[in-house]
């Protein structure tokens, strides 16, 4: 298989805290915590996979060492205050349930567990050539996939280390330099998804954020014909809106990409993917949809929110590129979601 090498780049970023929740791809609400799948809490009920059985073997302790374990736990998971509240009001047993069921999730870790692994998995994968083969390239997006799984529900520990051997700049790279059919393939999806499920934790948003060029190499992934690639950046592009200093990022973004694409103006690839009708856009509901919901997010949030002549003048730039009679036609499709915005 032929091999290309490339130079890596990129800086490491600090982590500088986060502020509150996000929303679209990253949370529903400002106070939701960052997306993870490890358990899920609704209407009070924490719910996961079996744990297992209290055994003579894993006596439960008494409430002091139990709440100092349990404690450990729930910082693991990045949650919200509002959201530990729930976990520590649970009953002993559960607590120490879950407690049980993380450690031995810990215990039977295999070394494609570790963040290293991945990072030196993607990081030679991105010197190489776009496969011939379709087994193949499911084996690299199925590598990618694997890495934004654990993204999503390891521990917090996980994302910290993946952060610190410079997972954000491997990805990054990745972006960066691969080459014309590797960005319109599944494994652009999946590298993609990997980046959405990192900005799903704290940490890993505020490393995003402090990289001076992160946002800029998201954003470059709108060149590609791949729907699914597509509304991924949109969605991350839109939750960003809604981050303290994300909206300015966001719009620098568009600036970049409007040189990387060579567009008249910037927001031009957007708007030409909303009106498109034909081939794979003639029905494509899902990516008219991610991008109406980014340009509400471009319009209603930021400075915007504030300045009355700052939201009219981005409006100004959309109604200058068409925007008005390509809604009118989405009403076309008879949309619910659509007719909304």
């Amino acid at each position: 298989m032929p091999v290309r090498r490339r130079r890596g780049g990129g800086h490491r970023a600090a982590a500088n805290g986060s502020g509150g929740g996000l929303c679209s791809c990253f949370s529903s609400g400002p106070e939701e915590p960052p997306e993870i799948t490890y358990h899920v809490v609704e209407n009070g009920v924490v719910t996961l996979a079996p744990p297992p059985l209290l055994t003579p073997t894993h006596p439960m302790p008494d409430d002091v060492e139990l709440n100092a374990k349990f404690a450990e736990l729930v910082d693991e998971l990045d949650l919200t205050a509002a959201k530990k509240e729930v976990m520590f009001n649970l009953p002993p047993e559960k607590k120490w349930q879950l407690y049980l069921s993380k450690k031995t999730e810990q215990h039977d870790n295999t070394s494609s567990h570790f963040p290293d692994y991945y990072i030196e998995r993607v990081n030679a994968m991105s010197m190489l050539l776009f496969p011939r083969e379709e087994e193949e390239v499911n084996t690299r997006a199925k590598l990618l996939d694997n890495l934004k799984t654990a993204l999503r529900t390891q521990p917090n520990s996980f994302v910290t280390r993946f952060l610190d051997q410079d997972g954000l700049i491997c990805l990054l790279n990745f972006l960066v330099g691969m080459d014309y059919n590797t960005a319109q393939s599944p494994i652009h999806t999946s590298l993609i998804g990997c980046v959405k499920a990192l900005m799903n934790n704290s940490n890993g948003r505020a490393h995003v954020l402090a990289h001076p060029t992160a946002i800029n190499t998201i954003a470059q992934s709108l060149s590609t014909e791949n729907i699914k690639t597509k509304i991924a950046v949109l969605e991350i592009l839109g939750a960003m809106c809604l981050v303290p200093g994300g909206h300015r990022k966001v719009l620098e973004a568009m600036l970049h990409f409007q040189k990387h694409a060579c567009e008249r103006t910037r927001f031009q690839t957007v708007l030409n993917d909303l009106d498109r009708s034909t081939g794979l856009y003639r029905d494509e509901v899902n990516l008219k949809t991610a991008i109406m919901s980014f340009v509400n997010a471009i319009l209603n949030y930021g400075p915007g929110q504030e300045h009355l002549e700052f939201r009219l003048h981005l409006r100004y730039e959309f109604l200058m590129l068409g925007i008005q009679p390509v809604i009118e036609k989405l009403r076309g499709h008879e949309n619910a979601t659509l007719d909304r915005y």
